[in-house]
């Protein structure tokens, strides 16, 4: 029963290869542990069946009629694109590619460019390399530059932009502290030492411009003192000749002997 099912598979796999002109089967494999051929690429217009088997031919199978793939791996065929409109098939679908369609003569075209492409003259373009397209019938905008390079969340392609990380806001740090209190420190000193120096150099300018007046004043009282003292240095004058002569005597003295 067995045998009879591999047959049947057989044969419609041959029958399928023959409906698209492409070779079935895995086009490059490599062996397991278990000596088992585990397929790496399958040949062109095939899908992939199962991912190791003991014979390479049976990994990968060719699509259906009207069906196409074009990744070496994947486990599904693709339905051929039909041509509506005022358009005509200008390249049949493949197994390995689908179908490629133009504009009939005298007709006017206008094809619809979805996301990932952009529109040209000629059509529709996949979007270049750095660039992306989430819009219908737009041209393709390059990616964002983040700040940081490494700070990048998710790549970008053709139907998306790059994630960039944003960078939280933070409250200033403690380095951030103390350098704003070292600067306000440093401009009140130098707003602080030129204006004490000039207090300093006015009060010392009034000092010396008022030390001469209270020499004058000083000198002033003191001829006062030394006039006040020689008033007082004379007594009343007193009967009899013994007050005199002490008067006469105290003068002498005050003055000084006299010069003939």
């Amino acid at each position: 029963m067995k045998l009879l099912h591999g047959l049947i598979l057989a044969a419609a796999v041959l029958l399928l290869a023959a409906g698209h002109n492409e070779k079935s089967g895995c086009e490059d494999y490599n062996l397991d542990a278990n000596k088992n051929v585990c397929c790496k690429k399958c040949k062109p217009g095939n899908r992939l069946v199962v991912p190791c088997g003991p014979d390479p031919e049976s990994l990968c199978t060719p699509c259906e009629k009207d069906n196409f793939v074009t990744d070496a791996l994947s486990r599904n065929c693709q339905r051929c694109s039909q041509c509506t409109a005022n358009m005509q098939v200008k390249v049949n679908c493949t197994a390995s590619s689908d179908t490629v369609c133009e504009c009939k003569p005298g007709h006017s075209c206008i094809k619809e460019c979805g996301r990932g492409h952009q529109p040209t003259p000629k059509g529709c373009e996949p979007c270049p390399k750095g660039t992306f397209n989430n819009k219908t019938n737009q041209y393709c905008t390059k990616w964002s530059k983040c700040t940081q390079p490494d700070k990048i969340l998710a790549p970008g392609d053709a139907f998306k932009d790059v994630t960039c990380e944003r960078k939280p806001a933070t409250n200033p740090t403690e380095l951030e502290s103390k350098t704003i209190a070292i600067f306000v420190i440093c401009a009140l000193i130098c707003i602080a030492v030129p204006v004490a120096t000039f207090l300093l150099l006015e009060w010392r300018r009034e000092k010396a411009t008022c030390k001469p007046h209270a020499e004058k004043e000083t000198l002033a009282a003191g001829g006062q003192t030394l006039l006040d003292e020689s008033s007082f240095c004379f007594p009343q004058q007193e009967h009899g000749g013994s007050s005199q002569s002490s008067t006469t005597s105290l003068v002498s003295q005050d003055i000084g002997p006299l010069v003939a």
